[in-house]
């Protein structure tokens, strides 16, 4: 696993497993009460994820930031399955709330997320690799520039 702060304000992080999908599951009770439990495997790479960020962003005053943020999620998969199977969202879902708390307060500050899969034909491990900027003004109008120019 690799983590930087390449910036003050950028986050990069990047593993060589397969993020969990964040799925919740439901649970009725005898007395008719339902619970939510999410899979333990999911719980366990969050927490995972959070206590590695921790270490490596202990001591840079930005974070966790108040501001909005711009995330760049990849996963790279060389199972062809995976890689027709992967639900981009539920396993964003996984990243982000592991984000939450450590480099943003919550994930309504999420302004901007672009994530993709892509197949590796010739590899034997998978991977996940994302990055994290802090938007300030002259970024986040960057950034819409370059959308608008996409037909957004």
């Amino acid at each position: 696993m690799l983590i930087k702060a390449l910036e003050p304000e950028i986050v990069f992080m990047q593993g060589d497993a397969l993020v969990p999908a964040k799925a919740v599951c439901y649970k009725k009770g005898e007395d008719g009460s339902i619970t939510e439990r999410i899979k333990p495997k999911t719980h366990e790479f969050e927490n995972y994820l959070k206590e590695e960020l921790k270490k490596e962003l202990e001591g840079i005053s930005l974070f966790p930031t108040q501001k909005y943020v711009f995330i760049i999620i990849t996963y790279g998969l060389n199972s062809s399955n995976e890689y027709k199977s992967l639900d981009l969202d539920n396993r964003a879902k996984t990243i982000l709330d592991a984000l939450k708390g450590v480099v943003y307060d919550d994930d309504m500050q999420v302004k901007v997320l672009v994530t993709d899969k892509i197949f590796l034909e010739n590899s034997s491990e998978s991977f996940y690799r994302f990055s994290v900027k802090i938007l300030d003004k002259k970024t986040e109008k960057l950034l819409y520039k370059h959308l608008s120019r996409m037909g957004r």
